[in-house]
């Protein structure tokens, strides 16, 4: 899931925990596997193949808060947490977005035959769950509003940096073995990347479009292809009618022993 629905979700976490008062900075812990691969020589893969509930000493206590967000991926990409990060890619794999994502593949296969790009099945299931993961902040965004999710997680940032930068890089170079001056490269970085202005500007259905096509570089002028991959992402958004994912998801990692760190 992308970093609004990842806060959403801890902040309702942190409610139900029966929490009043947290340092922002958790926020940002909790999207760091994502966060950190704005970094040139930092990759997805390094940030998330660890071992799930390592217990961490008491120093690096608010690294818990990054074992959240891989347990949440572990049930959106898997359908299970596992105690191991799971190796290699399965595009029939049980988890949300991607039994979500199924009922996309042949639109998206076709969408890039448009423009003269083939892909291969396991490429049009992974931009497939993709999407889903892209839509859900749609999905709730009526909650992300009424939390202010995006004006906590701009507040979090500027936190960390501000007063928490030693400690955040003291704790990445810990779990992850990333050399401090990356970590902090990151959290400055990210000072102009995670603002609500930013947020809000892409939270529709056009900015989601946007995301995609620069992420696989599919920008162009071809109208079809604006028209298809626009109903593509109208059908991707009416195929979620639900939110029981936030609910199922809270429930089962509180259910695998997770807990909130002060």
């Amino acid at each position: 899931m992308l970093m609004l629905t990842h806060t959403y979700l801890l902040q309702q976490v942190i409610a139900a925990s029966g929490i009043r008062q947290a340092d922002p900075d958790i926020y940002i812990y909790n999207i760091a596997p994502d966060l950190l691969t704005i970094h040139p020589d930092i990759q997805a893969g390094q940030t998330h193949s660890i071992d799930r509930f390592i217990v961490a000493p008491d120093e690096h206590r608010r690294t818990a808060y990054i074992m959240f967000h891989l347990l949440v991926d572990d049930l959106a990409h898997y359908g299970k947490i596992s105690l191991t990060c799971e190796e290699g890619f399965n595009p029939h794999s049980a988890g949300y977005t991607y039994l979500k994502g199924r009922r996309l593949i042949g639109s998206l296969l076709e969408l890039h035959k448009i423009i003269g790009r083939d892909i291969s099945y396991n490429e049009a299931a992974y931009r497939s769950h993709l999407i889903i993961e892209m839509i859900y902040d749609l999905i709730i965004r009526l909650h992300i509003h009424a939390d202010r999710s995006m004006e906590v997680l701009e507040e979090a940032i500027h936190f960390t940096l501000e007063r928490r930068r030693s400690q955040f890089c003291d704790d990445i170079a810990w779990l992850y073995g990333i050399e401090k001056d990356a970590a902090a490269d990151v959290l400055k970085n990210a000072v102009s990347y995670i603002t609500r202005e930013r947020m809000e500007r892409i939270m529709n259905i056009e900015g989601r479009i946007r995301l995609f096509t620069e992420k696989f570089g599919l920008r162009n002028d071809n109208v079809l292809f604006a028209e298809t991959i626009a109903g593509l992402f109208r059908d991707a958004l009416s195929s979620i009618e639900d939110e029981d994912f936030l609910q199922e998801t809270a429930a089962t990692i509180r259910n695998a022993g997770w807990l909130p760190t002060l």
